[in-house]
């Protein structure tokens, strides 16, 4: 059988070394080429024609974000980041991945335990990107850039909470799904799959393009109209009642579906607080299967349940399993589904 094929960039040999060592043990895989800047990378892929390629966030010689945005409309393909924890490392990847990478793997931090959990996640996101179709990234552009005009308030929603799950292809999905909210929504509540330090940049990121208040959630906060609460990175989000109020509640239990934040403990965390028929939950684009027994347990209870089709979806794995579990009312591409959220969500 004929493997998948990639280029490794980064700038230290060792690196590129630990990496193609992680790659190669996937039979299925293997690493064609190697390069120490842009340039070089640029010359690789002409000549090998690589399935996916690996890229370090900080490149010499040319900015990473530059060499994506000329390098993806010539070469489609996917890219997975290999980004930094520290804030400017933060900021880079999120920028990529708005530039049109796939996803990334943050850097290990050089302990038995971070290096396991690198090569496990790479490995994973390699294998996902062969499903992954480069045009639903640069079709999905079109509708992103905000008009920072408020949407007429003729709505008056009985859905108390509005909940959504993502993973893969989230952030810039998450933008163009967010970009019609504003004050006279309920609260909104989003588990994203994001490392720490990831969400609070790019809850801020989000607040500062749309409409409407984004925050990454912080525990106890009473539940407001209009606001979006992210869920932090390595920490689960759940709702809960008290006095008869609803509050964002934040914890650090083990790890659900291999993830924390869970789309799952998000959505379970509605019906044990008694709202699942006062809500609205939404599954979109990622790989893997969090979230969907949980938009199950919503639907079984009485929510309003929508799910990302597969031609929208940068990763038709969430919302895919979702769908075929019975979980999802209604699915939809991603530009119907803030309409479809006003009519249900609305007397």
């Amino acid at each position: 059988m004929k493997k998948h094929t990639v280029i490794v960039v980064d700038d230290q040999r060792s690196v590129r070394s630990m990496i193609k060592r992680w790659i190669e043990s996937d039979p299925n895989w293997e690493v064609v080429g190697e390069a120490s800047n842009p340039f070089e990378a640029r010359d690789q892929i002409i000549e090998k024609q690589p399935d996916v390629m690996t890229l370090d966030v900080h490149m010499p010689e040319m900015d990473g974000i530059e060499f994506l945005k000329k390098l993806l409309p010539q070469h489609p393909m996917p890219v997975i980041m290999f980004s930094s924890s520290t804030t400017e490392g933060t900021s880079i990847t999120l920028e990529a991945l708005d530039a049109g990478a796939f996803d990334y793997v943050t850097k290990p931090s050089g302990t038995p335990e971070s290096l396991i959990e690198a090569k496990e996640d790479l490995l994973s996101k390699l294998n996902a990107s062969l499903a992954y179709d480069v045009s639903v990234f640069h079709n999905s552009k079109k509708g992103l850039q905000t008009n920072n005009v408020k949407s007429k308030k003729d709505i008056t929603f009985k859905s108390k909470v509005i909940l959504i799950g993502s993973s893969t292809g989230g952030t810039t999905t998450l933008r163009k799904l967010l970009d019609d909210v504003d004050d006279s929504f309920p609260p909104i509540l989003v588990a994203q799959h994001m490392p720490e330090n990831f969400t609070a940049l790019f809850a801020g990121r989000l607040n500062a393009e749309l409409n409407t208040k984004v925050i990454e959630a912080k525990d106890k906060q009473l539940l407001e109209n209009g606001i979006v609460y992210i869920a932090p990175g390595n920490f689960h989000l759940e709702v809960q009642k008290i006095n008869n109020e609803l509050y964002t509640k934040i914890t650090q239990t083990d790890k659900v579906n291999g993830h924390r934040p869970s789309v799952d403990v998000l959505f379970n965390s509605v019906v044990n607080c008694g709202m699942g028929k006062q809500s609205l939950a939404i599954i979109l684009t990622g790989m893997g299967n969090d979230g969907a027994k949980g938009l199950l347990n919503l639907k079984n209870n009485g929510c309003l349940t929508i799910g990302q089709n597969k031609e929208t979806c940068v990763v038709y794995g969430m919302p895919k399993v979702a769908f075929e579990i019975g979980a999802v009312m209604f699915q939809l591409p991603l530009e119907q589904i803030t309409d479809k959220v006003k009519e249900l969500g609305s007397k």
